[in-house]
C-alpha cells in the first residue's frame, strides 16, 4: 500500500502513552509512515522503542529542547505532502481519523486541519468540530494535540518559533498561515482521544501561557496597534492571575515575554492590518464558514 501520510509523535517521559498511540496508528485505514521525536526521555523510553518498535524511525535529543523544536524536525523528515504532528498522549481511537482527515485538504488553500478531539479523562465534548459537512468552516488555530498540516506550506513560513518552546504557538503559526493566503479547517474526523489529565493546574502553563501571549503579540501585531494590543494583553493576563489566584506566575511570565521580545527585535515580522482583522474575525467567532474570507484569502494568492 502506498503511504498516504505521516504521523510524527512529540514524546518526553510517557512511553506508556506513546506505546498507545503507536499501536493506534499502526491501525489505519490508509498506510502511515510513523516518526518518534523524543524530547530526551530518561523514563525507558529508547530502549521500548528498540524492543517494540524497532521498524519505526526513532530520533532522540541529548537535551530537552522542548515540542516546537522537535515536530519542526518531524515534519522536516517526513517525506510525505500531508503530516499530523501528534503528542504522545493523542489516541486514534478510530481506524479512519487519518483518511477522512486527508481528504479535507481538497482545497488547495487549506494550510491545516483541526481534527476534532475528546479530552477523554475529563469529559465526551468534541472540540474543533465543523458544525457540519456541507460547507468549509474556517477557525484562528488548532489544537497541537490534534492537527495536520500542509508540510511544503508549513515550511515555507519557517514551522513553529521554537522560542515558544511549550504554549501558544498554534495560533503564532496559524497567523502566519494566514498572512500567505493559506487557512486552518475545522475537520469532521471521527475525533482523537486526547488523554490530557483533568485539573491540570501548575506553574508552567501559567507562566509560559503569559510568556507567549507577549511573543505572539510583539512578533505579530501591526505596529500602527501594537502598544493597544500589548496594553491589553498584559491586563487581561494579570486579570486572569487575580481570578485564579496565582498573580506572580502571570507577572513572572509577562516578565520572561517582555525580556525575550527586546532581546529578538530582529524577529518582528508583523502581519498587515487585513490579516490580523481576519484573524481576529476567527478568533471571536471560531466557526466560520469559508466563504466569508474567501475574497481575502483570494486575494493574497494572487
Amino acid at each position: 500500500m502506498t503511504v498516504q501520510a505521516t504521523i510524527v509523535f512529540t514524546t518526553h517521559n510517557r512511553y506508556e502513552l506513546l506505546i498507545k498511540a503507536i499501536q493506534a496508528a499502526k491501525r489505519q485505514s490508509v498506510a502511515v509512515d510513523i516518526i518518534v521525536m523524543d524530547d530526551n526521555s530518561t523514563d525507558g523510553t529508547s530502549e521500548m522503542m528498540s524492543r517494540d518498535f524497532p521498524d519505526i524511525q526513532y530520533y532522540r535529543s541529548p537535551e530537552n529542547k522542548g515540542p516546537c523544536y522537535q515536530r519542526n524536525k518531524g515534519i522536516e523528515l517526513s517525506k510525505t505532502k500531508i503530516v499530523f504532528p501528534l503528542d504522545d498522549d493523542s489516541i486514534l481511537d478510530s481506524e479512519y481519523t487519518i483518511e477522512q482527515t486527508l481528504r479535507e485538504f481538497n482545497d488547495p488553500q487549506v494550510g491545516a486541519v483541526a481534527i476534532p478531539f475528546i479530552n477523554i479523562l475529563q469529559d465526551q465534548m468534541i472540540w474543533t468540530k465543523a458544525p457540519n459537512q456541507e460547507q468549509i468552516y474556517v477557525t484562528h488555530a488548532y489544537v497541537a494535540a490534534a492537527h495536520a498540516v500542509d508540510r511544503e506550506k508549513f515550511l515555507s513560513i519557517g514551522g513553529y518559533r521554537e522560542l515558544f518552546f511549550y504554549m501558544g504557538e498554534e495560533g503564532d503559526v496559524c497567523i502566519r498561515l494566514l498572512e500567505k493566503g493559506f487557512y486552518v479547517r475545522l475537520g469532521t474526523a471521527d475525533p482523537i482521544y486526547h488523554y490530557q489529565p483533568p485539573n491540570r493546574i501548575s506553574k508552567r502553563p501559567d507562566v509560559f501561557g503569559r510568556q507567549n501571549d507577549i511573543l505572539f503579540s510583539y512578533f505579530n501585531t501591526p505596529t500602527s496597534i501594537l502598544p493597544l494590543s500589548l496594553i491589553g494583553t498584559t491586563l487581561k493576563g494579570i486579570w486572569f492571575g487575580l481570578k485564579v489566584r496565582r498573580p506572580l506566575y502571570m507577572l513572572e511570565g509577562f516578565y520572561k515575554g517582555y525580556s525575550i521580545a527586546l532581546k529578538k527585535k530582529g524577529m518582528r515580522n508583523p502581519v498587515d492590518q487585513d490579516c490580523f482583522q481576519v484573524y481576529r474575525l476567527l478568533k471571536r467567532r471560531q466557526k466560520v464558514p469559508l466563504q466569508e474570507i474567501k475574497l481575502y484569502l483570494d486575494h493574497k494568492n494572487i
